[in-house]
């Protein structure tokens, strides 16, 4: 990962002061207005800058002056003579040192490009790829709260009343990882003494050993692997200590194990390119003795078009209405974890206010009026078919833990910390999460206009008529801004004078953040993204007595159309800087906005933390195509069929619809399919058909029926879109600890991203289909019974 270009002032300044006694406390001072993520950064490149170097620079044939030999620390240089000067500089800058800002600086100063790391080392390489092409699991963090080194070395193993030589894998303060050579099984849980044979020849003064407790255990092709936590209390001789030292000693020669903080980074981006594409409405609900309120929805680009349906002629939401008490009730009763519900909906527009109908299936088959209903509601143009996947909340899924040990860092664990008090008491109330997917298919609207209607009896249909809202408790947090836009920013306006290099440019302040501002220019100039101008805000200066005071920024943006640039703080008059700081945060505290960034973040990790819905991404490149399904965060019935489904036919199911991708060349985006999946028995599984290739709704009945004859069916609805471009910003931590400990990972994981080009979410909408052919009421329920008798542990 490049390292962010506007941290590194703070790294020249504070590199060379690293190993004095007074580093930590100028480290606080210079970067008390950075974010703890930025901090993080300073300090892990420091850190990498004061590492001792021992590679040799060589400017022979490189450079028109006579170079002489310069040994320092037992490493031979051949350097100019005023490089041999400037070396000395340096070496004597960093205390006597000769570490990779020795090495680098003398490179840059001449002109050469340091020796390129092999990120492509076999080892590396084979680890990387097993990591990215492991099985995606929607919330899965392996969180270490220490580093975990790949080290091998002989030791001796005593379990019980059995003595055996082995190997470590994996070494760190609280465990290891073990392999012996040869079949055992050990009883869990029992004491385990382990002496390092070699270690105690090396280092005489430590009693290198210590008791165990055996963890796990697992037997593959001969070979015994177990996992062992050491006793803390039985730890009489430190051996946690010292190795603690040893690794983070020698973490540079014996590469950490970081596989965690790779699969973890992985998993981010693959749920926030779900975040940002799927089009299920979520859904924050508040159940109390006055009833359901929703206190939030979640709109984002993807999803507007459903809470615009749900608004009236005013824009007030009328989404709580779907929850009636009857209803809800019956939603809770259902014993799985995933709460499921199909609604038909209709609008009707009477006197230019609008308003909402809708009904569940057993709420028309109880009234006699299925037929009826559908059939009218089929025929407005406000026909809709909603799916609700309602569950309970779990807060503690609204803190996205950082996937690196928090020995690396005390800013990892600041970050680690649960949110907020104030964020937390904004949710307290919360208790159930749904989402409302629009399953409609407007292909099949006929099916459903086909039911008979008696016109004389519509009158009757106004029981499923909603009570309108005229007011709402609803806040709909737009997610917009979020993803690559790390902070919230806030409108002001004041005018200013921008200083390009060869020009001076008046303008207009749009907003502020905490670290930025936003620019509408009166005339463009040239400017190029990481460019550095200087601000100057005349009328703001006047009012706070500053003469001639500026800010220089760098740009990170621009909009030549519309004249408007991003700019990010660089460096500038802190009166100043502070003016604006407490605009900035009188602003938020002011703002109309009951919800703060951090509520927002909290919000969006209780989403993909919690979603029950399924998805895929699709891999291509120009060599092979893969097709990948994400194991949801909350298990439902649809995820419980494709685990089954792999224990007989692995990866039919992710073939079938790659080679849908392939037949349209991928140009998919948007679309919607239907896949009917048919169960004969526990091991035959056919996923063979596509119900949108048919030719009309006559056929597509007529093949489901014929399905239904041999065994159970399940409908699964395809909804495609491209990917989006990753926010590299969302995993700047976890990326920053790969490039210092499996630069391969960090490699390899943004070329493996730039070929994830598209992305699709899977819904079950097997009982919606049903009863949009007409399908009896025996069969629907009989086939509901089937599909739980095959995923065996799911009953509702």
């Amino acid at each position: 990962m490049d390292f962010p270009a506007h941290l590194k002032t703070f790294v020249v300044k504070l590199a060379p002061a690293k190993g004095l006694p007074a580093f930590e406390s100028l480290f606080k001072s210079h970067t008390k207005n950075l974010s703890n993520s930025e901090r993080f950064l300073v300090k892990m490149e420091i850190n990498r800058l004061n590492k001792t170097c021992k590679r040799p620079i060589d400017l022979r044939n490189k450079h028109q002056d006579k170079c002489v030999l310069h040994e320092c620390a037992g490493i031979q240089h051949y350097l100019p003579e005023c490089a041999v000067e400037r070396f000395q500089q340096l070496y004597s800058l960093y205390q006597q040192k000769y570490c990779f800002a020795v090495y680098e600086q003398i490179l840059l100063e001449y002109k050469q490009k340091p020796q390129v790391q092999d990120y492509d080392s076999k080892t590396q390489r084979t680890e990387v790829e097993r990591t990215l092409l492991s099985p995606i699991e929607f919330g899965q963090r392996v969180i270490r709260n220490e580093e975990r080194m790949h080290y091998t070395t002989k030791v001796r193993v005593t379990i019980g009343k059995e003595v055996v030589n082995a190997i470590t894998c994996d070494i760190s303060p609280s465990g290891l990882r073990i392999k012996i050579k040869a079949e055992h099984h050990f009883q869990s849980e029992q004491p385990v003494l382990v002496e390092f044979i070699s270690w105690q020849s090396k280092f005489a003064e430590q009693r290198c050993r210590a008791d165990y407790k055996l963890c796990w255990q697992k037997v593959e092709d001969q070979v015994t692997t177990i996992g062992l936590a050491i006793i803390a209390e039985q730890d009489q001789f430190k051996f946690s200590q010292f190795i603690d030292k040893y690794v983070k000693s020698y973490r540079r020669k014996y590469k950490l194990d970081a596989c965690n903080t790779l699969q973890s980074a992985r998993n981010i981006l693959f749920e926030q390119c779900y975040f940002y594409t799927h089009m299920a409405l979520p859904l924050f609900l508040t159940r109390g003795p006055d009833g359901v309120h929703i206190p939030y929805v979640c709109k984002q680009a993807s999803n507007a078009h459903v809470l615009e349906y749900w608004q009236d002629e005013h824009g007030i939401c009328q989404l709580r209405q779907l929850f009636s008490g009857a209803r809800l009730l019956n939603l809770l009763n259902q014993i799985t974890a995933v709460k499921n519900e199909y609604l038909y909906c209709f609008t009707h527009i009477q006197h230019g206010k609008k308003y909402h109908f809708s009904a569940t299936y057993d709420e028309l088959v109880d009234a006699g009026l299925l037929k009826l209903y559908l059939g009218f509601a089929a025929q407005k143009s406000g026909w809709r078919v909603f799916k609700i996947q309602l569950q309970e909340i779990d807060l503690k899924n609204a803190q996205r833990a950082i996937a690196v040990p928090e020995s690396a860092g005390e800013e990892i664990s600041f970050q680690n910390q649960f949110v907020s008090d104030k964020v937390v008491e904004q949710l307290d109330e919360l208790t159930h999460f749904a989402l409302l997917i629009d399953v409609t298919n407007q292909h099949a609207r006929a099916s459903y206009i086909d039911n008979e209607i008696d016109v004389k009896q519509l009158e009757s249909l106004m029981r499923f008529k909603q009570e309108k809202l005229a007011t709402t408790q609803t806040q709909a947090l737009h997610f917009q801004f979020l993803g690559k836009r790390k902070e919230p920013r806030v409108r002001y306006s004041t005018p200013v004078q921008l200083d390009c290099t060869e020009s001076k440019i008046h303008g207009q302040t749009m907003n502020l953040s905490s670290n930025g501002i936003q620019l509408q220019l009166h005339s463009w100039p040239h400017l190029e993204r990481g460019q550095y101008v200087s601000v100057f805000f005349p009328e703001f200066s006047k009012k706070l007595k500053l003469a001639d005071e500026s800010i220089k920024y760098q740009v990170m943006a621009t909009n030549q159309t519309n004249r408007l640039v991003g700019l990010r703080l660089a460096s500038g008059s802190s009166t100043l800087l502070q003016a604006l700081g407490r605009v900035y945060d009188a602003r938020m505290d002011s703002a109309q906005k009951p919800c703060s960034g951090e509520l927002e973040t909290a919000i969006r990790n209780l989403i993909v933390m919690s979603t029950s819905q399924c998805c895929g991404f699709i891999f291509s490149n120009d060599n092979k195509s893969y097709n990948m399904l994400a194991q949801p965060s909350t298990s439902n019935r649809l995820s419980a069929l494709i685990d089954k489904s792999h224990q007989y036919q692995a990866k039919k199911l992710e073939s079938f619809i790659l080679e849908r991708f392939q037949l349209l060349n991928y140009a998919i985006n948007n679309n919607t399919y239907e896949l009917l999946i048919t169960v004969v028995n526990q091991h035959d599984v056919f996923t063979d058909i596509w119900l949108d290739q048919l030719t009309d709704e006559s056929l597509r009945k007529q093949v489901i029926e014929q399905q239904l004859e041999v065994g159970h069916i399940w409908v699964v609805r395809l909804e495609c879109h491209d990917a989006i471009e990753p926010d590299w910003h969302a995993v700047e931590l976890e990326l920053s600890y790969l490039s210092a400990f499996q630069p391969a990972g960090a490699h390899h994981l943004r070329n493996y991203f730039s070929h994830i080009k598209h992305c699709y979410t899977l819904t079950d909408i097997t009982r919606e289909v049903m009863v949009r052919y007409e399908l009896p009421f025996e069969l629907i329920t009989s086939n509901h019974t089937k599909q739980n008798e095959f995923v065996f542990d799911i009953f509702d």
